[in-house]
């Protein structure tokens, strides 16, 4: 990948700029850059950085969230424990048994078999 697609990338996800911004600092047309979002190595390179981008934040973002489990609001609080609770893995299931074990069917209210 060229370095100035990889730049463009950065400046989307850095930069807050607009594709026109992005464009120009890059030094190329904004129907090139346009272009390039189609491109499978952009795409690739995009999902990568996207990842090490949120990677880098995770820290952070489970600061933030613990720090909301002493919110004022009890629905922030409650919203704050519930999703901490779930990412580790303590979400709530509803279990069916599906393998037929202790199933009885009565059809028709006649036990005949």
């Amino acid at each position: 990948m060229s370095p100035k697609k990889q730049k463009a990338i950065e400046l989307m996800f850095d930069a807050k700029l607009s594709q026109k911004d992005i464009a120009d600092e890059v030094g190329v047309h904004e129907t090139t850059l346009s272009k390039w979002k189609h491109d499978d190595d952009y795409k690739e390179y995009m999902e990568k950085y996207a990842r090490e981008t949120i990677s880098r934040s995770s820290g952070k973002a489970l600061g933030t969230m613990i720090g909301l489990l002493n919110a004022r609001s009890e629905l922030v609080r409650f919203n704050a424990a519930k999703d901490l609770l779930d990412r580790a893995g303590f979400a709530p299931t509803d279990k069916v048994d599906l393998s037929g074990n202790d199933i009885n069917i009565k059809i028709g209210g006649t036990d005949d078999g």
